[in-house]
């Protein structure tokens, strides 16, 4: 029981074989009645799970659904305003409004194909994923006809400091197989990543996956 803890379960019928994060920001621009134009900005990552079948599991079974929960966001901005988002046409397009907010619960079913525009994973694994965007960090005051960065360089340009913008989510990933199994991962990310402010967009991928343990529910 002990090593189980520790390890977690070593031959599920799916695994999750890596985590991609992209972190940028972008901007909405607009003029107010004494003709100055303003950028707010948000700063947005986008985070993406690819699952896959475990090739040395030697039943039969299929992913009913997958889904995420319990997020819990820490930061020490308090004016900083944290969101977490589902795709809407597909799984690299957000659209930052209340429509695609998600409260603590975001649910992917298993079917045919991959499908993020209605929330789908072929039940024999695909690509999933959701953004988390932080808001309310500061906005920039421009000419209208200044050249503007289109990414994380806008932060800078606007006095944000990298730990202004620094947090940390937790949050359960769940699969649900139809052979009734569920297997239930605590995953904690430190976001945003990379050194934005100066490179405009970080990218990570990790495969080692050294902290994801998955255990039986």
């Amino acid at each position: 029981m002990i090593k189980y803890n520790v390890e977690g379960e070593k031959n599920p019928p799916f695994i999750l074989k890596s985590i991609n994060i992209v972190s940028t920001a972008e901007s909405s621009l607009n003029k107010d009645d004494k003709e100055v134009w303003h950028a707010s900005i948000l700063q947005k990552n986008d985070i993406y799970f690819t699952i896959e079948k475990n090739i040395n599991y030697k039943k039969q079974d299929a992913i009913r659904k997958i889904y995420f929960e319990n997020f819990i966001i820490i930061k020490d901005n308090d004016n900083m305003i944290v969101n977490i988002y589902k795709p809407t046409t597909n799984i690299n397009t957000y659209s930052y409004t209340d429509e695609y907010k998600i409260e603590n619960y975001l649910e992917y079913l298993g079917g045919q194909n991959t499908n993020t525009e209605t929330l789908q994973i072929n039940n024999q694994g695909g690509l999933v994923g959701f953004s988390i965007a932080s808001d309310n960090l500061g906005e920039y005051i421009f000419t209208e006809n200044e050249k503007l960065p289109s990414d994380g360089k806008l932060l800078a340009k606007a006095g944000v400091k990298e730990n202004d913008m620094k947090f940390k989510v937790s949050f359960d990933l769940i699969i649900e197989t139809e052979s009734n199994h569920k297997f239930k991962a605590n995953i904690t990310l430190d976001l945003p990543t990379g050194n934005i402010l100066k490179d405009g967009v970080g990218t990570t991928e990790d495969t080692e996956l050294n902290n994801v343990i998955f255990k039986r529910i």
